[in-house]
């Protein structure tokens, strides 16, 4: 019994660290094709400095918003799999 406890929360952090990875690949996925598509971002060094912040920033908030959404995603599916009996 213990142990299925430790199967759910190791479950629990292997949909989320997916679910992260998934939606950073994108997010840098765009961002390439983006800066493909319209051609290089920066002409000097201020504006390369500012692109980057911009990435780095777009990062961060990818991250933290594919961790809180896949915890909730994996909490809700998890209760109502667990209503049905499973």
């Amino acid at each position: 019994m213990v142990l299925e406890g430790y199967l759910k929360v190791l479950k629990g952090v292997a949909f989320v660290v997916l679910v992260t990875v998934v939606a950073v690949a994108v997010f840098n996925g765009a961002y390439v094709a983006v800066s493909i598509y319209f051609g290089p971002f920066y002409k000097g060094d201020a504006e390369q400095s500012r692109n980057f912040g911009i990435w780095l920033v777009g990062n961060g908030v990818v991250v933290l918003g594919a961790l809180v959404s896949g915890a909730v995603w994996f909490c809700r599916y998890f209760r109502r799999k667990q209503v049905k009996g499973f």
